[in-house]
């Protein structure tokens, strides 16, 4: 394995130590200015975000905007090669309509230098919009 591969293995395992607590502090510093952020699928919630400002305002922003309380994204399973860490894991929140948002995700993340230049996020996309809305 390479250096890079256990470098970029230790920063997401990190910064999903925090979000299994409902902790993002190490999670959104890992963000490049330059970041893309494809929600894949075809729901109302699967978007292309270019720019850390467009990630926060078209994903981020209206997503937390559903949520009652702390988002607890619990990984399953970490995977590291090189530039890119693949992260299975279990999302749970309650709505600010007092519903359940438990989805599962695949997360493909590529970094470079240290920071997270590239999220594939795979999800049932269904749910997002049952439980979210569309």
């Amino acid at each position: 394995m390479t250096d890079a591969t256990e470098t970029y293995r230790a920063l997401i395992t990190k910064a999903f130590e925090g979000l299994r607590h409902g902790d993002p502090a190490h999670f959104m510093p890992l963000f490049a200015e330059d970041i893309e952020w494809r929600v894949m699928g075809s729901s109302a919630w699967s978007k292309h975000a270019r720019g850390l400002a467009s990630v926060e305002r078209e994903l981020i922003g209206p997503l937390f905007a559903r949520f009652a309380g702390p988002y607890l994204n619990i990984p399953e399973l970490i995977l590291a090669d090189g530039e890119h860490v693949v992260v299975l894991a279990k999302g749970d929140v309650p709505t600010v309509e007092g519903t359940r948002y438990a989805n599962e995700y695949c997360f493909v993340f590529r970094l470079a230098d240290g920071k997270i230049v590239e999220v594939r996020e795979y999800m049932d996309t269904k749910l997002a919009d049952a439980v979210l809305g569309s």
